[in-house]
């Protein structure tokens, strides 16, 4: 018998470094002090995603009352739209993947709180809570939940009724999607939503669908993490030392 290592699914190699792979792999060994710090750097990395946009002032949680209560994650102010951002550093369980008789309850457990917070930030605006003079209130707002792994259908209308009812247009999506919305570079970002918000069937879909058909700008924020990775200058340097009409070969 040949010593080491067997793996007879070989495409599960790459998922065990995906980010849902590492999520468990950490958790299993420094328990919910890694899930609490993920969390908190994932909420900051989602900060810097809206950031990227252009025609946009992006504001952090405000602290109000006398209890020190806090608002949403990000408060996002454009001039057609103000869009409230709540971030979940959370991922479907099993029984989301396998669609158990749980998973009314698990998607709840997870997502709930978020439908609560959007929903009472939009109100503490309307009412002129003074925490939140700064926020305009002569336009729309909008909810937006920001998951760290997709919520496939959550949008969907088999799915919506089995969360908090809000009062305000609210919409899940996954990072990945927000990482590409927020370069869209050729129509306003907030006359998308307001316009996919308004279609009863469009706003049902991934926020992906709204996406489609329109041009990005590079994405800084995944450039400088992409060339902070040590094997770029590895690469760099492999490819300065191919001989010439060799590249690309």
């Amino acid at each position: 018998m040949v010593p080491g290592l067997l793996a007879p699914v070989s495409h599960l190699i790459p998922a065990k470094a995906s980010p849902l792979g590492i999520y468990y792999t950490g958790v299993a060994r420094y328990g919910d002090a890694f899930a609490q710090d993920l969390g908190n750097l994932f909420e900051a990395y989602v900060g810097r995603q809206l950031q990227l946009l252009s025609d946009a002032v992006v504001r952090p949680e405000i602290v109000y009352g006398r209890n020190r209560a806090r608002s949403v994650d990000w408060i996002v102010v454009t001039d057609e739209l103000v869009l409230l951002v709540e971030v979940k550093s959370v991922r479907p369980t099993r029984h989301l993947r396998l669609a158990t008789d749980q998973r009314a309850k698990e998607v709840n457990r997870m997502l709930g709180r978020a439908y609560g917070q959007i929903d009472n930030t939009a109100a503490l605006i309307a009412s002129g809570q003074k925490e939140f003079a700064d926020v305009p209130t002569d336009r729309p707002v909008h909810g937006l939940i920001v998951t760290m792994e997709p919520f496939h259908i959550v949008n969907a209308p088999l799915q919506r009724p089995q969360l908090p009812a809000t009062t305000v247009p609210v919409t899940v999506c996954s990072i990945s999607e927000l990482e590409d919305m927020v370069t869209i570079d050729d129509a306003p970002v907030s006359r998308l939503l307001l316009e996919r918000a308004a279609d009863s069937e469009r706003s049902t879909y991934a926020l992906r669908e709204a996406l489609l058909g329109h041009t990005h700008a590079h994405n800084t924020v995944l450039n400088a993490g992409w060339d902070s990775y040590p094997w770029r200058d590895a690469a760099a340097a492999h490819m300065g030392s191919e001989p010439a009409g060799t590249v690309g070969v």
